[in-house]
């Protein structure tokens, strides 16, 4: 059993919906099985899908820890820095009302207490990210980050059409539309955009249309990657925001084929405890497409 106490502040919704935002790598037919059984019950009374939850509920969840409390995936640590692996699907951090009991931050500092995270990934993307449970280390990736100097990341990605050139540098600028939370870009310059670069690398192009790519984020903006390749011509598959939605149906991908697989320590970084290594996490073969 797992207790939870939703934290104050969060809208009543369905628990079902709830359970789903918090814990949103549960499989749906075992939350099916769970809330037909009721095996959750809200401020001690056994509930099922029906039931409306708000701040400050309080739940216990029978459901084996695996679905729960899951490990994360580490690729390296010394106690202080920290390279995860982050599955497709997981937020890193809790959403904008607050909701968050999955999460990668979560799932670190079980182990961690201190952790941090250095930097974020969208829940739909998934690879390395970097936390860091040190100050100094956390101050000197803070910065590594925001400087967008010190690190470099490659992505592998899955995008449509196929490609002129097997390689190339794409500038920009990109301008961020806060109430709708998405970015657009821009050909010049305007008030509010800032410059993007992003090289790209043709890894081996597809009989049915798609392109496996390689993609350096030279700038690290929001959501630089996907609004980037679309406005190239190469929307990245499963990508609803930016990308091609008629082609994510046709090709039955519900999931955006983003993955960042490569982060290097470079020699200059603020890091310098970590100059010169490299973090791998190898990419979802994406065979169903």
């Amino acid at each position: 059993m797992t207790g939870h106490v939703i934290p104050e502040g969060v809208p009543e919704m369905p628990l079902e919906r709830y359970l789903r935002r918090a814990w949103p790598l549960i499989p749906g037919r075992v939350l099916r099985d769970a809330l037909k059984k009721k095996d959750v019950r809200v401020n001690g009374a056994r509930s099922g899908s029906g039931a409306a939850v708000r701040g400050g509920d309080e739940l216990s969840i029978y459901l084996d820890d695996k679905w729960l409390n899951p490990e994360p995936e580490i690729l390296f640590s010394d106690d202080k820095l920290i390279a995860a692996v982050k599955p497709q699907g997981l937020p890193v951090d809790v959403d904008r009302d607050g909701v968050g009991a999955d999460m990668l931050l979560t799932r670190l500092q079980r182990r961690w207490p201190k952790a941090q995270l250095c930097h974020r990934l969208d829940a739909a993307t998934g690879g390395i990210v970097l936390a860091a449970a040190d100050e100094t280390v956390l101050r000197q990736a803070l910065d590594a980050f925001r400087d967008h100097a010190g690190l470099r990341k490659e992505y592998r990605a899955l995008a449509l059409n196929r490609f002129d050139r097997p390689e190339g540098t794409l500038d920009a600028w990109l301008i961020k539309d806060a109430r709708r939370g998405e970015v657009r870009v821009l050909h010049k310059n305007a008030p509010g955009a800032k410059p993007i670069r992003t090289r790209y690398r043709v890894l081996g192009q597809r009989g049915n249309g798609l392109t496996d790519v390689a993609l350096e984020p030279v700038t690290g903006r929001t959501h630089q990657l996907r609004a980037h390749m679309a406005d190239f011509g190469h929307p990245l598959l499963g990508d609803d925001r930016y990308g091609d939605r008629e082609a994510n149906r046709r090709y039955q991908c519900a999931r955006l084929c983003l993955w960042h697989g490569k982060l290097t320590v470079t020699q200059d970084s603020p890091l310098v405890d970590y100059r010169g290594m490299t973090f791998q996490a190898d990419a979802p073969e994406w065979d169903n497409y």
